[in-house]
């Protein structure tokens, strides 16, 4: 295929055709990189969220603080995987990293958290990355 002889139709029209093999990995992707750097810049609050029903207190926030570039590397890794390996890679990095939120949840049931966030935030997580992955895998 010769680039050269691309218009810009034809860069607008091979973007679009991308955008339906994309986006099932960008959403959770970007998604979970949102989610870290709210957790760098706002650790207090966004962790009110989380599902714990304890005070934050200042013990706490150092493992505030790990969470962000944890969500942060996790939804790099999946574009990563997409951009240099293909949709294939990026549903199976996926699948591997919906253990993540699911472990999120167990946690929370675990230590009598709040079971609305355990499976409306953690669970609910897991699920759209279970189904971006099967759609890459299409």
């Amino acid at each position: 295929m010769d680039l050269t002889q691309f218009t810009v139709a034809t860069w607008i029209g091979a973007s679009l055709a991308l955008v339906p093999a994309l986006v099932p990995a960008l959403v959770p992707a970007l998604g979970i990189i949102a989610v870290g750097i709210s957790y760098l810049a706002w650790p207090t609050a966004v962790s009110q969220g989380f599902g714990f029903t304890t005070a934050i207190t200042p013990e706490v926030t150092p493992w505030q603080h790990i969470k962000g570039p944890r969500d942060i590397a996790s939804g790099l890794a999946v574009l990563a995987m997409l951009v240099f390996f293909g949709p294939a890679a990026a549903a199976a990095i996926l699948l591997v990293e919906a253990l993540i939120p699911i472990g999120d949840a167990l946690m929370i049931i675990r230590n009598h958290g709040r079971l609305s966030a355990a499976l409306g935030i953690h669970v609910s997580t897991a699920a759209l990355m279970i189904v971006a992955a099967v759609l890459l895998f299409l």
